[in-house]
């Protein structure tokens, strides 16, 4: 984050004015104290379901499997995303080869745009445990996000290959086929969309399944978004038409493509640490 004249960090019940200049007057090339430590905290009070928890931590701390739900919640109800972040580093110092500790952490990383630090911790959630489908699937999209294609691809593969269900099999296809497209492979890209059928099931995964049906022709793209258009979660309003902007993208149809992504954004104040938003915000950056 870059600060200027005047930054507030609101830290507890406590409120630090801090002048913070964007380049330290003694070194150019040296990064500012304020520009570098990660002083912000959001003044809000915590739930209950956390205030329960920090008292059973604070008679026995070493419960990492304590501290990760702490993190979930944080992150789930709160979006309180730093403070899940250090709620699981801090059970991954009482268990270090703990996997889902490494894989919750990821997770919330991806929320607040760390992707390489994301991407470094499925890593090693990998390492020890290499068939969580979780992991898989965000190492994908940390890569993606980085715009690392090639590594997002091995993922999605990896991914794909203990994949049993399909709810989960039409999420991690949306994301393969895009991946497979930016990187120029249609064939395979179009394979893949084969193992979804229309006729699945699907309650969780609505947007995503959606959206395969509109890569695999079956569905108008532009009657997906303006049906995403009427909902009122603006979560679900960006996963179901995110995919749909690169797909008119490559159908040549750029001012549509371009019109998605700017209503992603503008409806994105409530879902900043949405995936598709994230998605969203990365090709917006590299659009010309």
């Amino acid at each position: 984050m870059f600060y200027n004249n005047q930054h507030i960090v609101q830290q507890k019940h406590s409120v630090i004015k801090i002048q913070a200049e964007q380049k330290n007057e003694w070194n150019t090339y040296e990064a500012s104290r304020y520009g570098e430590m990660h002083l912000e905290r959001a003044d809000i009070p915590l739930i209950d379901e956390i205030k329960a928890i920090d008292e059973q931590l604070a008679e026995n701390p070493a419960q990492p499997e304590l501290w990760m739900e702490r993190g979930k919640i944080l992150r789930k109800k709160q979006k309180l995303c730093r403070e899940a972040i250090e709620s699981h580093s801090m059970g991954l110092t009482f268990e270090p080869f703990n996997a889902l500790l490494y894989r919750h952490r990821g997770h919330v990383c991806i929320n607040v745009g760390r992707y390489i630090e994301g991407a470094a911790d499925f890593e090693i959630s990998l390492r020890i445990n290499p068939l969580n489908w979780d992991s898989w699937y965000h190492l994908g999209l940390a890569y993606y996000l980085l715009n690392d294609y090639q590594r997002a691809r091995k993922a999605y593969e990896g991914c794909l290959a203990i994949t049993k269900d399909e709810e989960s099999l039409v999420a991690v296809t949306d994301w393969y086929w895009l991946t497979m497209m930016h990187l120029g492979d249609v064939k395979l890209a179009t394979e893949a969309l084969d193992k979804v059928s229309e006729t699945f099931n699907i309650v969780e995964n609505l947007g995503y399944f959606k959206r395969v049906l509109v890569y695999k022709g079956l569905l108008d793209a532009m009657e997906v978004f303006h049906d995403a258009e009427t909902f009122d979660d603006n979560v679900l309003f960006a996963t179901q038409s995110y995919g749909l902007s690169y797909y008119l993208e490559h159908q040549g149809k750029l001012n549509e493509a371009y019109e998605i992504l700017r209503k992603i954004m503008d409806r994105s104040d409530d879902a900043w640490s949405c995936f598709a938003v994230h998605a969203t915000s990365v090709r917006l950056h590299s659009w010309k």
